[in-house]
């Protein structure tokens, strides 16, 4: 089984334009350092038209260009944006295409509706996750969303975003709750505790270690570690070797290394008692340049670079479980 645990779907602004500004931010990083942007200053309309960021720094699809991305893939996960403010403007998951049936106008309030309606769309292939922001309308609030987003809407996950959000993990009133109900519904919970090129985002909050309270008051929740917490990708692997249920989420690290990078990590990763069965796959598609068919050829490619390399190749038992088989144990679609 082939699976794609992390993507974005729809936008993520009634403003379209608000949405093409966000994405602008974010990517701004990496075509500066591909040298498509000038460094010293920013850039200027032409120069962003240039580089291809000119209308689609945050790319707004919907469920037929999310499967179209996706070949070979069996299951992909679509993942829920909760509301928040930014720069004044509300922002989370919002259907500006009109390919979902949720009625009313767009609005980021019903980010999970929209997942859910999509996941129903395609039940053989998506995967939703809903997404709650204790700091948007309070923690009871917050609750008693995922708890609808589940129970109702028939979501099959949790998506959090502390640091977007301006909230800590580790913060027994704000957090504990969400995780507690997150544990009485039996459900994955997936962390955004990982660094961020947005500007407004809180560093404070990213840090991998402080998902250490959760892991120790909340045992049974499958807790995975997004991005696998880069850039503290070291801490965020050693809270899976603490904690029997934390995995990390490969997206956004596994663009970040080159092809011998990710096979050296790999073996290091056992070696520092993480078994591989730790470890998914996901895109982040489609933001910036994350393709999902490229990555994964990257992860199931790294045995080429063992055999240049004249070193022990990875058992593809491993290799398929990263790309699909061990995100759909955790999701107990097998056994």
């Amino acid at each position: 089984m082939i699976i794609d645990a992390h993507t974005h779907i729809l936008g993520l602004a009634a403003d379209p334009e608000f949405t093409a500004r966000y994405g602008r931010e974010g990517a701004l990083c990496i075509y500066r350092a591909r040298g498509e942007l000038p460094s010293h200053r920013m850039p200027t309309e032409a120069e962003y038209g240039a580089c291809g960021l000119a209308h689609d720094g945050f790319l707004e699809i919907g469920p037929e260009e999310m499967i179209a991305a996706h070949p070979g893939f069996d299951r992909i996960v679509l993942l829920a944006m909760s509301p928040q403010f930014l720069d004044g403007r509300l922002i989370g998951t919002v259907d500006n295409l009109g390919v979902t049936s949720v009625a009313g106008p767009p609005t980021p309030e019903k980010c999970n509706d929209y997942i859910a309606d999509l996941q129903a769309q395609h039940p053989d292939v998506f995967i939703g996750f809903g997404s709650v922001n204790p700091n948007h309308r309070g923690v009871k609030a917050a609750v008693a969303e995922l708890e609808r987003s589940v129970v109702e809407l028939g979501l099959q996950g949790l998506k959090l975003y502390p640091m977007y959000q301006h909230w800590s993990p580790a913060d027994p009133i704000l957090s504990f709750p969400i995780f507690e109900k997150a544990a009485e519904l039996d459900i994955p919970v997936l962390v955004h505790q990982a660094g961020s090129t947005r500007v407004d985002a809180r560093m404070e909050f990213a840090r991998p270690a402080l998902l250490d309270d959760v892991g120790r008051h909340f045992p049974s929740v499958r807790l995975l570690i997004a991005h696998c917490g880069t850039p503290w990708v070291e801490e965020a692997m050693f809270m899976c070797t603490k904690h029997p249920n934390f995995f990390a989420e490969l997206s956004y690290h596994v663009s970040t290394v080159t092809s011998e990078e990710l096979y050296r990590w790999l073996l290091h990763l056992e070696q520092m008692f993480v078994p591989l069965e730790k470890v998914v796959f996901g895109s982040d598609y489609p933001g910036f340049t994350y393709d999902p068919v490229r990555l994964r050829d990257k992860v199931l490619g790294v045995n080429d670079i063992a055999r240049r390399l004249d070193m022990p190749e990875i058992p593809q038992a491993k290799l398929d479980g990263i790309v699909g088989d061990n995100f759909a144990r955790i999701m107990r679609l097998v056994g």
